[in-house]
């Protein structure tokens, strides 16, 4: 007797909790929502880097195509003697590594800068194997300035590398995606780039 005399009945703590884990369920899935938005934005600018790094690529192989036009396919030996014509071709096509050099850098700079959050990790290693495949072509042009013949070598490494890239590509884009994320990795190993006398992809 007495113990529990003047006391009410604690109604309000199942509302109370209810209340809670409502507002908690908004938190979780606010953050869920904003880190799932925040990896398809992000995947999209890695995304247009790559288009844009490939399609200087392309252009490096589409400009050599039309200068090996010029030479039927060969091209001369350091210390072959040459005509004006082929002298001609010969320096194109160093400038073609040059102008490739300069363009497929500025993109590869452009996807080595691009703000990617810490723990989004596959999409970190995404843009690390496809700036390997991006290096891997800024050193066959400064070979190719040094000698052009390196048009027609086949070019194992860039080759690899391109190929390396394509699976953490896939398994970086989020679910679900935006952007049309999945068709544009697909067009990039679908499409690929334009064979040349070097074999290069």
């Amino acid at each position: 007797m007495g113990d529990n005399v003047g006391m009410k009945p604690r109604n309000w703590i199942p509302y109370v909790a209810g209340a809670v884990a409502f507002m908690l369920t908004l938190v979780v899935g606010g953050v869920v929502g904003t880190n799932w938005w925040a990896s398809n934005i992000e995947m999209d600018r890695l995304v247009a880097a790559i288009e844009e790094s490939e399609a200087a690529m392309s252009d490096v192989l589409v400009r050599v195509d039309v200068v090996f036009d010029q030479l039927d396919g060969e091209v001369p030996a350091n210390g072959e003697e040459l005509d004006a014509a082929t002298i001609a071709a010969v320096a194109e096509l160093a400038t073609i590594a040059v102008d490739g050099e300069l363009a497929i850098g500025a993109a590869g700079r452009e996807i080595a800068r691009l703000n990617i959050l810490p723990w989004h990790t596959a999409i970190v290693e995404a843009r690390e194997a496809y700036l390997l495949h991006n290096y891997a072509w800024q050193a066959y042009m400064q070979s190719a300035q040094q000698d052009p013949v390196a048009f027609t070598v086949t070019q194992p490494l860039v080759n690899q590398s391109f190929i390396d890239a394509q699976e953490p590509l896939e398994r970086a884009i989020p679910e679900p995606p935006l952007f049309d994320l999945p068709e544009r990795v697909k067009q990039i190993f679908v499409e690929g780039l334009p064979e040349s006398n070097g074999d290069v992809i």
